[in-house]
Formats: structure tokens, sequence, C-alpha cells
């Protein structure tokens, strides 16, 4: 007798969630991954990955294709507002460790095609309202979607965490911050500081621009500055922005005029799963974005969550178990990034040549499981 194939019900089609539905999809489960958007699109702006997130590519045959369409700068820098250099750090990391940059869009679409090819089916227009430890979702339409694992990887207001009675610690920080794509021949220059990655500083003013090219044709821009500050309103004001790093003026003599804006945010639930539902990325594990870790932490705890249920005879004793090996780690990144913040703008006159931290290291070497991890005892 054929034994019964195994289902999943992922609400939320980014990064994590993709990456749940192709490593299990692989494994042969079938996969159905909700996704509220009209199509399944990540929004315009740049991304970093670091080498574990690299390692989750390569594990899902989608390594190639992100590399084909990205970025790896030599160097790290830190520069004032009119382009003084006061920090460079050599790239890759220690030990060999890769950092790329690449379009979200590029990423979406490795990913998208990943779970696509491994048999994962992807259904736009779906929005998720809430999950059932039991292992259900429930959608706009009136479905349920009943599976032997459901996954909330619906974002820092995930529906499916409150629905399962797990929000826990949520913190928002007093930083703002825009992000977009510009043309990268808009650069100053084609070389040298204009290919690596670069934070610049207005010090006086409390304001930064994070400098990102891509790939061959797009550079990623960050502008940033303490809430209440007249730079962040919108519409944007090229002006204000000209004035404060006259080095960039070719870049932000252009500016959007309604570009995303996002706060750095912090969540920590009560736990990461309830029966046979699970919480994944930001659901999970939201962190500032200061040492670039979000898609890559989000990344290796899907594909290990994939692993740990793959072939787990009970399915809620496999999501413990994988909590239990993988939050600890994930919220020494989540501290990691917390530090960055608390120090992220510079004071007048610092050089900023430290060498990367340990806990970024380490959350670069993060390496996906092999399998199934054991209850403790």
């Amino acid at each position: 007798m054929t034994e019964k194939r195994r289902t999943a019900e992922i609400a939320g089609a980014g990064f994590a969630g993709l990456t749940l539905a192709a490593e299990l999809a692989r494994r042969g489960w079938r996969v159905r991954v909700h996704e509220r958007a009209p199509e399944p699109r990540a929004f315009g702006a740049g991304i970093f990955l670091w080498e574990n997130g690299l390692r989750v590519l390569a594990e899902l045959g989608a390594l190639d294709a992100v590399l084909a369409d990205s970025h790896e700068a030599p160097h790290w820098q830190e520069r004032d507002s009119d382009g003084a250099l006061i920090g460079t750090r050599p790239l890759p990391l220690p030990g060999g460790l890769r950092m790329i940059t690449l379009t979200r869009q590029t990423l979406h679409t490795a990913l998208h095609e990943a779970a696509r090819a491994h048999g994962a089916e992807i259904v736009a227009g779906s929005r998720v309202l809430g999950a059932h430890p039991d292992g259900a979702l429930r959608t706009e339409d009136g479905w349920i979607h009943a599976a032997d694992l459901v996954a909330g990887a619906d974002g820092i207001r995930s529906a499916v965490r409150t629905a399962l009675g797990l929000d826990g610690e949520h913190r928002e920080f007093p930083v703002g911050l825009y992000r977009f794509l510009v043309p990268l021949d808009r650069a100053p220059g084609t070389d040298g500081q204009w290919r690596d990655y670069v934070n610049y500083w207005n010090t006086e003013l409390s304001r930064r621009v994070l400098y990102v090219p891509c790939d061959s044709r797009h550079l990623y821009l960050l502008i940033s500055a303490v809430d209440g500050d007249a730079a962040l309103r919108a519409p944007l004001d090229p002006r204000v922005w000209c004035e404060s790093f006259p080095v960039l003026g070719p870049l932000l003599a252009h500016l959007p005029a309604h570009p995303r804006f996002d706060r750095y945010e912090l969540i920590r639930p009560a736990r990461w799963s309830a029966g046979s539902a699970a919480l994944i990325g930001d659901a999970a594990h939201a962190m500032p974005p200061t040492i670039g870790q979000g898609a890559g932490t989000a990344m290796l705890n899907a594909l290990d969550l994939a692993r740990a249920v793959a072939d787990a005879a009970d399915v809620p004793a496999a999501l413990r178990a994988w909590e239990t090996a993988n939050r600890p780690a994930t919220e020494r990144t989540q501290d990691e990034s917390l530090t960055a913040l608390r120090g992220l703008f510079p004071r007048t006159g610092e050089r900023r040549d430290e060498a990367w931290t340990e806990g970024t290291l380490s959350a670069a070497r993060a390496v996906p499981s092999n399998g199934q991890q054991g209850e403790p005892g």
C-alpha cells in the first residue's frame, strides 16, 4: 500500500516561505504557498547575503542563478558626507566567508523558480487570516486548508503568529529608513569606492546613506535618520539630502517621492511553534538590518525546518526540537544586530576601522542541518 503523501500549507511567499516550500517539495511533500499579493514578487530594493544564505541557495540548486546576477565588492567602506574615508574593512570575511549583494527581486525569482521546479504550488491573491495548531490555515475566501504542517512566513505583523497565541516581544526603534533602487550609471564613478559597499555619514545631523551596487545595472540606496528628522518627511525633498551629502549629489538629486518607509524592528515570539504550526522568517525573528542577516538567517532556519519535519513521525515534536536547535543562534544574531544599532551613527571624528565582530562571523559561518533533529531529552 502506498504511503500517503504528506502536505504543507505556507502563509507567505517571501524568502523564508519559498525556501521551506522548495525543500519540502524536493523531499516529496505536497506543498502550497499562499501569497496575499496579486503576484509573488519582492519590493524594489537590494539585499545582502552572507555565506550562510549562499549555502542554502546551493542546497536548493539556486546558487548559480543568483551569483550570475549579483555583486561582490572587495571592501566595506565608511566615509563622511564629503566622501573622506573614515574606515575600511576587506572582503570576503576572514576564512573566505563571502558576502554578496543583489536585488531582492533576483533572490525572490531564484527561490520562486526553485520552489516551482520541485513541485510546490504558489497561489497568488490568497490572504491568510489565521492558523490552528492542529494543522490548518484559514484564508480570506473562507477555506480551511488542513495539512500535516502549516507555517506562518507572513512577516513582522503575522496573522498566523497572533492566531496561534504566540505573540511575544515586539520592539520598534526610533530610526526611519527608505530603501530603493536607482540605475547604477547614475553613480559619480565606475571604479574604486563606487564598486565597494559604502556607508556615508553626516555625523552632525545623524543622517546616513548606504551605497550598495547590486549587479551591472542596479544600485541600492538606503537613506535613514532618527525619528522626527524633517529629512524623512514624504514626499522626500532631494535638496535636503544633496545638501547633507554633497559627494552623492548625482545620486540624490532625483529621489523617488514615496519609496518604501520602514523602521528597525525586533520580533521574539513566545515560541516558534504550536502543535503542527510553525513560524519562520520575520514572523519568528525579525531583526534590525544592521548586519545584513535577516534573509540569510530566515532561509537557513526555513531549510532546517523542512529537514526536521521531512521524515518525522511526530511533527509537533520535530518542531520543538528544531526550535531548540536553531533559536539560540538566531537570538545571538538578533543581539548582534541590536549592538550594531546602538552604535549605528558614528561621532564626529570617529574612525571606523574595527574588524568584523565574532558575532557577525559566527552568523555568517552557520551551515544547514543534515536532517532531522532529535527531540531533546
